[in-house]
């Protein structure tokens, strides 16, 4: 069976420091990296989803959204964190890219469906920030895609650690897996 591992924006602006960051991210760095290589090594297909906002996206709160400015693309908050970087050969698909809409999944508007049924990948493992908004909206349209998911629990930060229980009870409803990485692998 042809897996995708999908990495959801572990990018500066979410990650300790950044404008936008996530709970906890600085744990989170060197375990996926590892995870990350062992499964290249497997021969699972790398995904990065990163946001990608023109400076005017809706979503931030100077044009009336919820959020600071983040992920402007071209810029050093829309960078992947390092360590983790995208390796020859990974997908990296860019999301939000329209002014309008949230672009939490990294399947929507990316062409994403279409690259991993290319591949004819039939599971996919999700991992990366945040829980409860990206890391869930990838994974329910993942499952919607026909995929078999299992969301990387060991892998996973949210912006509120509130939100982690009840965002992962909901997957579990909809018959998404919630496991740690290597039993994945």
């Amino acid at each position: 069976m042809n897996r995708a591992l999908i990495v959801v924006d572990v990018q500066r602006d979410f990650c300790e420091g950044g404008a936008l960051a996530a709970s906890d991210t600085r744990s989170l760095l060197a375990p996926l990296q590892s995870f990350i290589a062992e499964a290249r090594g497997a021969g699972v297909k790398i995904v990065f989803t990163q946001d990608w906002h023109p400076a005017n996206h809706s979503s931030f709160a100077r044009n009336g959204g919820p959020w600071p400015v983040h992920c402007v693309a071209g810029t050093r908050g829309a960078e992947l964190m390092p360590p983790i970087e995208a390796g020859a050969g990974d997908l990296e698909i860019r999301k939000g890219q329209e002014v309008d809409g949230a672009g939490y999944s990294g399947f929507e508007n990316t062409g994403l469906r279409a690259k991993l049924q290319e591949l004819h990948v039939e599971s996919a493992a999700v991992c990366g920030v945040a829980t409860e908004y990206c890391v869930r909206a990838t994974a329910r349209d993942a499952k919607q895609a026909g995929l078999q998911v299992a969301v990387l629990t060991d892998l996973i930060r949210p912006v509120s650690a509130a939100a982690t229980g009840p965002t992962l009870r909901e997957l579990t409803g909809l018959r998404i897996a919630p496991v740690e990485s290597q039993s994945w692998l």
